[in-house]
């Protein structure tokens, strides 16, 4: 009787089995989290773009699970990158999501930067947004930058003193 040795076991797992893998621990992980601080939504965890998208849906919890301007679901996410950095000892960009929050939230801050690029344009000044987390802060820049070329945003200052700044650019693309 002959024997063969395969090397099944030995297989170096695909992509899409590392990232079923990640979706797994992930849906384990925030559910326990979740259940712990008495929360019961419907969990989803979706893999686009490299970035692991995180839904949760509620009838009830919504509010709860937001918090004050996104402040509880910002929380939980940092906590959930800083469990999953452990977990796999790399970063897992995850962006955690309730009843598509996320994107009414980006549809309120583009229409935001919307004004403000228009305020610029007509009053030929710099203006100022502060109060801003760095994912709203993220989204007003790459607005800015898609639909108003001769515009320029940049940030400064350091955590909640943090401010965007919107300027003109010149003729020659530097800033007025």
């Amino acid at each position: 009787m002959e024997h063969f040795f395969t090397f099944q076991h030995l297989a170096i797992p695909t992509k899409e089995k590392i990232n079923m893998d990640k979706k797994q621990i992930i849906t384990e992980k925030i559910t326990k989290i979740l259940h712990e601080l008495g929360f019961t939504p419907e969990i989803s965890v979706e893999e686009t773009d490299g970035v692991f998208q995180v839904l949760l849906k509620t009838d009830t919890e919504a509010s709860l699970l937001i918090g004050h301007f996104g402040e509880t679901l910002s929380s939980l996410q940092r906590v959930m990158e800083a469990i999953l950095f452990k977990s796999f000892n790399e970063l897992v960009p995850i962006l955690i999501n309730v009843n598509d929050y996320r994107e009414k939230q980006k549809e309120r801050i583009e229409n935001l930067a919307k004004n403000i690029a228009e305020r610029t344009l007509s009053q030929q000044k710099i203006s100022t947004l502060s109060a801003f987390s760095s994912y709203e802060r993220k989204l007003i820049h790459e607005y800015i930058s898609a639909n108003y070329p001769n515009l320029q945003s940049y940030s400064e200052g350091m955590g909640r003193d943090r401010k965007i700044f919107i300027k003109i650019k010149s003729e020659d693309n530097e800033i007025v």
